[in-house]
This record gives C-alpha cells, structure tokens and sequence, in this order.
C-alpha cells in the first residue's frame, strides 16, 4: 500500500490529540485510520511480531503504526491463539 500524504496529514493530526498510545497501536486499513486504537505490544523474543487482544479484528493487508516511534509494520501473516485469547501477527517494515 502506497501511503499518500492525506494519510500521512490525517496520522500526524491524530497523534497530536494528545492520546496516550502505551502499548497502543494505530491501524490503517485501504489507507483510512479505522476506530478502535488496538492495544498490543512487540515480542521481544519473536522477532518482527506483535501480540494483539483477539476482540480486536486485524487482517492481513493492515497496517499497524506504533505512534512512539512512527514506525509502519505491514502485517503480513495472522496466527489465531485462540486458547490464550490472542493474534501473533508477523508484519515488515519498509520505508514511505
């Protein structure tokens, strides 16, 4: 996915809101900002991985900014852990 400079408008306006985004990641779906915020974490011991709730819904394609950082993580594989109650999502990275 190409990200076009309204996007990019829209992200920088949405983090000035001044929300706090601990653990928090912002998703990107067709280009749009989609509602809710998902809370998540990076796995240190699972590389390019972030762990994420399963209430939220999260499709290969997405893209997950970590607002800190600004960093865009392409998700490109979903692993349901359904008995723990959550995703592994494996995403890359690459520059826009």
């Amino acid at each position: 996915m190409d990200l076009t400079m309204t996007t990019k408008i829209a992200l920088d306006e949405y983090f000035e809101q001044g929300r706090d985004f601990y653990n928090c990641f912002v998703v990107l779906r067709g280009g749009q900002i989609t509602e809710p915020v998902v809370e998540a974490s990076f796995l240190e011991e699972l590389e390019s991985t972030i762990k994420i709730d399963d209430k939220f819904d999260i499709y290969e394609g997405d893209v997950l900014v970590y607002p800190k950082t600004r960093q865009f993580c392409y998700v490109d594989d979903i692993r349901h852990i359904a008995e723990k109650g959550y995703y592994l999502v494996h995403y890359h990275t690459k520059k826009i």
